[in-house]
């Protein structure tokens, strides 16, 4: 048996697709019923020969911070795909990342010891890495620099990470990958493939940093192949190409016949908001969302290595051009 958590998201969900075609027992936690049913319209999308076996899912309701619902979704469990998390750069939103992204994934890898996991493979970011920013060039021998200044997600993040390690420290096998921009389809609202939503509704600003991105296709594969082989206790940066924001917002408006961004967000600017948006914080009529640390990453030129993967396994990233013609594709539809 397979537990999935935050089977409702984008990388739970399509995973979901994958190992139902394989004919895998499943179980998937979700926190909202009506969630359910649109994974149910990606199954009816991607893999409509397989929509009878989407019936064929345990659906766990379960927070992370629920230890008593985790207990449920785990009875009969062998191998975890830890995808739950939160997601946000709020300033605002620090204390409920980490109570989601830390302390729930501290309740996920005490349930999985204490059921006897056999394997548990964790989807991190790219955030938590958390390299010098003068060090241009990531990979995983980076190190997490502790007197750098780091968003609120990518401390929660590498919060995470740790409890991960703890778990191989106690006997369970762990992967971790560490994926970009991660870009993919279907659940339109969510992650990434909201970039084609604002940029069809006219998106005209830009920031001036790099984005490191890979596709979704690519992710969900490595993840199956990593839970599948032997490796074990190590992680993987996931990046297919590292792009400007810029180009990477032109590919999509032009898969999208739009009008690429043309406004350039820089950094003086971003900080002005960040003075404006700390004065009305001040007056309580709205809370901060941006941060130093977040607009720095905005900013940021590091270029993140996604190869050593491909030295494990017998595997090639996606093309990025192809990857957002096919989303655009199926955004049009």
């Amino acid at each position: 048996m397979i537990l999935i958590t935050g089977g409702t998201g984008m990388v739970g969900a399509h995973l979901l697709v994958e190992c139902v075609k394989k004919k895998q027992a499943l179980v998937a936690t979700f926190r909202r019923e009506e969630s359910i049913e649109i994974v149910k319209k990606v199954f009816e999308t991607l893999a409509p020969k397989h929509i009878k076996d989407f019936g064929l899912i345990q659906w766990k309701k379960a927070s992370l911070n629920d230890i008593n619902a985790l207990e449920e979704a785990f009875k009969g469990v062998e191998y975890v795909y830890h995808c739950a998390a939160k997601v946000s750069f709020a300033d605002y939103k620090y204390d409920s990342l980490k109570k989601s992204n830390i302390e729930g994934t501290a309740n996920v890898v005490n349930t999985a010891l204490k059921h006897k996991v056999k394997k548990l493979v964790y989807v991190s970011s790219i955030a938590a890495i958390g390299a010098e920013k003068k060090n241009n060039q990531i990979n995983e021998e980076s190190n997490w620099e502790a007197n750098q200044n780091h968003t609120g997600y990518a401390y929660t993040k590498y919060g995470a990470e740790l409890e991960i390690w703890r778990a191989s420290q106690e006997g369970l096998p762990v992967v971790i990958i560490n994926p970009g921009i991660i870009l993919g389809g279907q659940l339109w609202n969510r992650s990434s493939a909201t970039l084609f939503q604002n940029i069809s509704n006219g998106l005209k600003f830009y920031t001036t940093g790099s984005a490191a991105v890979v596709a979704l296709d690519d992710v969900i594969n490595i993840l199956i192949h990593l839970m599948e082989s032997d490796i074990q206790n190590e992680r993987f940066i996931l990046v297919a190409e590292n792009l400007t924001q810029k180009e990477l917002l032109g590919k999509i408006a032009v898969s999208l016949n739009k009008k690429p961004p043309s406004i350039p967000i820089f950094k003086s600017v971003l900080y002005f908001l960040f003075f404006i948006e700390k004065i009305l914080d001040a007056l309580f009529i709205r809370k901060n969302f941006l941060s130093i640390p977040f607009i720095e990453t905005l900013n940021s030129k590091q270029h993140y290595i996604g190869t050593k993967i491909c030295s494990k396994i017998n595997f090639k990233y996606k093309n990025i051009d192809d990857c957002i013609k096919e989303i655009a594709i199926s955004y049009k539809l």
